[in-house]
């Protein structure tokens, strides 16, 4: 199976890449309560990585 990068995803990266080298200290981790809502966001939800993506 081979997979395609999206052109959007492709030029975002590209971005990310260069504005990481241009500007490092820019750069964060996210912090805790970010990472805690994201969770909260997916807690219940189940997903099998096996099985193909819906239309919608």
């Amino acid at each position: 199976m081979t997979s395609a990068i999206d052109p959007t995803v492709q030029t975002f990266l590209g971005f990310l890449e260069q504005e990481a080298a241009s500007d490092p200290q820019r750069l964060r981790p996210f912090g805790v309560h970010i990472v805690q809502r994201a969770a909260d966001l997916v807690e219940d939800v189940e997903i099998n990585l096996h099985s193909p993506l819906e239309e919608d």
